[in-house]
Parts: C-alpha cells; structure tokens; sequence
C-alpha cells in the first residue's frame, strides 16, 4: 500500500474515534465504532487450503527447479576448472571455457526468469480464483463482529490483536474451503 493510502487510512480512522467521541458526548445513545484490521495477504495464504495449494506448485515446479541447480553446478565446474588448469590450456580452450561459462549463466538467468514468472503465474492464479471466497469470508466476519470500519493492517503502525481479524477470517475461510 502506498505512503498516502496508508496515512490516508490513519486519518479517516482518527476521523472516526474524533467524530465518535464527539458524539458520545452530545447524546447517551452513542454506540462507539468497532475498528478491526486485516491483513488480507497473511488471509489469504494462511489457510490450509493456500499452503496445499503453494506446496503442489513447488512440486509441478521441481524438475524444473533441478534443471537450475543442474546448470548452476555445470558453470561451477567449469569454473572451477578453468581456475585450476589456467596455466596448462592454450588461449582458445580458455575462451572456450569461458564462452561455455558464459552459456551456461545465461541459461541458467533465462531458465530462471522462466520458473519465477511461471510460478508467479500459477500463485496468482490461485490468489484470483479464491479471492471471492475470501471476500465472503471477511464479509462475515464483520457482520458477526459487527465491525464498522476496516483498516488494511499494511496502513496500520501499531494495533492491539484484539483488533485484528486475520487469525478469525482465516479460520473461516478454512471452514468454507473444507466444505466444499
């Protein structure tokens, strides 16, 4: 969240408990506002569901992930070789070495670049596809909370755990996730 949403967020909450204690003391039939927080990323990924989800794409992932580390070692040998046999091999095989070095790291970054935008992909694909889910989730928890005003936790310098939904929304959202 940016530096203005979040001050932003703090101002209006401010507004809220300012105008609230105004209130309260021009009427006695003040119901003060119920102020919550959610971290709706640590929502969203805390459940169990999430954490299978997260797990199975490391696993699709792994052989890919091998074929890294496979060429991350290959370099290293080269390397390794290049430094120790430096003295006895003639200029090309040095430059041959060291373009073999070199395809290798390049490679290695393009492969790389691949398996991270891959499972970038496929995580927010899942964040997508459970996003109503959890929207419905902290939908009722507010209402069985009767919350007023909700703070993205990100917007928040400091707030006491009481204040904080996250622990409940995820309990709720596991509970309709393990429902269906």
């Amino acid at each position: 969240m940016t530096r203005f949403a979040r001050i932003l967020s703090t101002f209006l909450a401010l507004v809220m408990m300012v105008s609230g204690a105004t209130y309260a003391d021009t009427d006695s039939d003040f119901v003060p506002t119920r102020i919550a927080v959610l971290d709706w990323r640590a929502a969203l990924l805390g459940t169990d569901q999430a954490r299978d989800a997260f797990k199975a794409i490391r696993e699709a992932l792994s052989q890919d992930q091998q074929e890294i580390q496979t060429l991350a070692d290959e370099a290293k040998q080269l390397q390794a070789q290049l430094k120790k046999d430096a003295e006895i091999l003639s200029a090309d095989e040095k430059r041959q070495l060291s373009k073999d070095i070199q395809e290798k790291a390049e490679e290695y970054q393009f492969l790389g670049q691949r398996l991270q935008k891959e499972q970038r992909q496929r995580q927010e694909s899942y964040i997508r596809s459970v996003r109503p889910q959890l929207d419905d989730a902290v939908r009722q928890v507010i209402e069985a909370r009767k919350i007023d005003l909700l703070l993205d936790r990100q917007a928040v310098t400091f707030v006491h755990s009481r204040l904080d939904i996250t622990p409940d929304v995820i309990a709720q959202l596991n509970t309709m996730q393990a429902g269906r």
